[in-house]
């Protein structure tokens, strides 16, 4: 018999396209002899004075309780949703019944005594 080996397991993942950045000073030497605008760079965080400081560039801000804050608004849209949802099934449901009343018509009927069809019981009986 001989020894069994394990056989490779084939993936199906596929690697990515590499790409080779260029050097910084290659960068910078381009732009100045094209005279091109600098158009890389991170966006400008600067607000103006009257606006204080914007908790989502603030270092200190505790970022949970924004979180929280934003799921109970979230929570609070949702429960609105329900509420306009079941307000309007109990006034269609009301506007139902009182269409139902309308139509509907009182038959009375007469239980008391006395044979209605004139068919005999032949149960218990005695002759």
């Amino acid at each position: 018999m001989g020894y069994r080996y394990k056989k490779p397991a084939k993936s199906g993942l596929t690697s990515v396209e590499k790409l080779e950045g260029e050097p910084i000073e290659l960068k910078i030497e381009r732009i100045v002899s094209n005279k091109e605008p600098i158009s890389d760079g991170a966006p400008s965080i600067f607000t103006e004075r009257k606006d204080g400081v914007v908790s989502a560039y603030n270092i200190r801000t505790d970022r949970f309780e924004v979180a929280a804050d934003a799921m109970d608004k979230v929570a609070g849209s949702i429960q609105a949703k329900r509420d306009s949802k079941a307000k309007a099934k109990a006034d269609k449901k009301v506007a139902n019944s009182d269409v139902n009343e309308a139509k509907a018509e009182t038959k009375v009927v007469n239980i008391s005594g006395g044979d209605v069809s004139g068919a005999k019981s032949t149960e218990g009986g005695a002759k």
